[in-house]
């Protein structure tokens, strides 16, 4: 009996162990993210300004950028596409290859 009475008390301890490291870590972490909120950002993102014409050259560069990225991804992909079906048909075509 008194081997299973010192596992569990070796048991026991280490449990409690447990429970006390994820305390202090809860308490650390709690104190971290209060601090952040209390405190102010180091660091503030400040854009300039940009006037209603210049916004709209913008606008049109970054529409004309992703349609060009449209354009180039769907060509790869029919590509791909046409790969893949043309290796398969080899593949099914010529008996030789397959074996069942």
């Amino acid at each position: 009996m008194h081997g299973a009475f010192g596992a569990i008390t070796s048991l026991i301890k280490k449990q409690e162990a447990a429970k006390y490291r994820k305390a202090t870590l809860k308490y650390e972490l709690q104190k971290r993210r209060e601090s952040l909120l209390k405190g102010k950002p180091a660091q503030e993102l400040k854009f300039p300004e940009i006037s209603n014409a210049e916004m709209k050259v913008l606008k049109e560069k970054i529409r004309k950028k992703y349609k060009t990225d449209q354009i180039k991804n769907a060509i790869i992909s029919i590509l791909i596409f046409t790969f893949v079906v043309a290796v398969f048909y080899y593949i099914i075509s010529n008996k030789e290859w397959v074996s069942i």
